[in-house]
């Protein structure tokens, strides 16, 4: 049964490993390779129909209502000025007292997109990341998913049912928020990615990371397989050589696992799916998990990302201008 690795075509010393459909609560059986060489996990039996695994009315990124503004929060946006590039300090300093900058300063941060900088959300679902990019200031926003129903245009927002391959524009930035792992030809797909970018355009991966704090902890119960979903897992060392093998530079790699994978993966092992009305993301009132155990859920995975040993990563990419 064993295949040639997804992303370094190894055929030697391949496990096998038969995982089951947890986030929706299926408990459908699919078999998954882990490889010899590099370490990245891949499904083999692809489903017919896997369609059938993202359900608008039951997917976690898809049944979100998106609330656009017709303008950007102005406070925020200064704020955002101050926080990203060092404008504006006197309000902004007030503003942004006593304010932890979260995940979505950092993605800007690091990919250092302007204002007016045509950015790109592949695997966007209902487009609620590029309202939070909005709400900050940010006005040429597009995401694109072949999952959702339909395409909506919201004016400084567009979410378009499209497959990156049907993309025909020119990006400044293109974000993939655990989009690749869903993908059948992560390579083709990255090229893809370098063929959309403008000449010094950035590119943003985020994706699980097999062979880590998760996988050895939690096991088949490892949320970060998330079978059939995830068409692979790479490890750190595949996802950088699948980088550079589309042509990229990489500027940036961090891990920023969270609580998520702690909770999600403790209640896979007690059969409780993520969309079952007794979990953490469904109820929180009715949540099997005191506040105590999310804070040290919290603080668990802030140091297994220290140690380079966590289950999620951030990849930032630029492609050259000549």
């Amino acid at each position: 049964m064993s295949q040639a690795c997804i992303l370094c075509n190894n055929i030697s010393n391949n496990t096998v490993y038969a995982l089951k459909e947890l986030q929706l609560g299926l408990l459908e059986t699919f078999n998954y390779q882990l490889c010899g060489n590099c370490g990245t996990m891949q499904l083999l039996d692809v489903p017919e129909n896997l369609g059938k695994y993202y359900p608008n009315e039951d997917y976690y990124s898809f049944n979100l209502k998106l609330d656009v503004k017709e303008k950007p929060d102005t406070l925020r946006k200064i704020k955002t000025d101050y926080l990203l590039f060092g404008k504006q300090p006197i309000l902004g300093r007030l503003l942004s007292i006593g304010y932890k900058m979260n995940e979505l300063y950092d993605w800007v941060k690091y990919t250092r997109a302007g204002y007016n900088e045509a950015i790109l959300d592949v695997g966007t679902g209902n487009g609620s990341l590029l309202a939070r990019l909005f709400k900050i200031g940010y006005t040429n926003l597009t995401g694109i998913d072949p999952f959702i129903n339909e395409s909506v245009d919201y004016g400084a927002i567009k979410v378009l049912k499209q497959d990156l391959f049907d993309v025909d524009k020119k990006y400044d930035v293109v974000m993939m928020h655990h989009s690749l792992e869903h993908m059948f030809d992560p390579l083709k797909a990255l090229q893809r990615v370098y063929e959309i970018l403008k000449p010094g355009g950035r590119a943003l991966v985020r994706v699980p990371i097999m062979g880590n704090y998760g996988w050895k902890t939690y096991g088949e119960f490892w949320c970060g397989l998330d079978a059939p979903r995830h068409i692979f897992i790479p490890s750190e060392n595949g996802l950088k050589q699948l980088a550079t093998n589309a042509g990229f530079t990489i500027e940036k790699f961090y891990y920023d696992s969270f609580d998520y994978v702690i909770w999600c993966s403790e209640q896979y092992k007690k059969g409780i799916a993520l969309h079952d009305p007794k979990s953490h993301l469904i109820n929180e009132a009715e949540s099997m998990f005191t506040k105590a155990q999310l804070k040290a859920f919290r603080k668990k995975m802030i140091a297994e990302n220290a140690k380079a040993n966590g289950d999620m990563a951030a990849l930032y990419l630029r492609k050259p201008r000549a």
